[in-house]
């Protein structure tokens, strides 16, 4: 799998509360999908849109993980 830049290398001991696996395997899953669809369509493409906004929910979720909230 590989990390999502954006959270940076979470692999490290913090006090900071973690991400959970399953939260970061869903958005690289929905990243690599809205990626292959805009190489197949289009970066405006409705499919492309409606993964981004996906992909957009499921990181803030995970910025609300890794708050502590």
């Amino acid at each position: 799998m590989m990390a999502y830049p954006a959270f940076g290398n979470l692999s490290r001991t913090s006090s900071r509360p973690q991400i959970s696996s399953e939260l970061l395997v869903t958005i690289e899953d929905l990243r690599t999908e809205m990626m292959n669809a805009a190489d197949d369509e289009n970066f405006s493409s409705d499919t492309v849109l409606e993964l981004s906004q996906r992909l957009d929910n499921y990181i803030v979720q995970a910025q609300i993980q890794m708050l502590g909230r």
